[in-house]
């Protein structure tokens, strides 16, 4: 999955190794040690994340059905 950081920018979950608040910004360390800034704390990072998550469940849900899946 991925988290939305501002604007379309998103970075896939798994690239993530730490999060790091750093007074007005969050330091997003990456696998290949890439650092991103971003003005979201880490606690909006995840209701972001979350979020993204269910609305993608919801958005497959027609197509799983056409397609005889039945994941939740």
């Amino acid at each position: 999955m991925f988290i939305p950081l501002e604007g379309q920018c998103v970075v896939s979950i798994r690239r993530v190794i730490a999060m790091i608040r750093h007074g007005d910004e969050t330091a997003v360390y990456l696998d290949d040690g890439t650092i991103l800034a971003t003005g979201f704390r880490p606690e909006t990072l995840d209701k972001r994340y979350n979020a993204f998550s269910k609305e993608a469940r919801e958005n497959a849900m027609p197509l799983r059905r056409r397609m005889g899946g039945n994941r939740t």
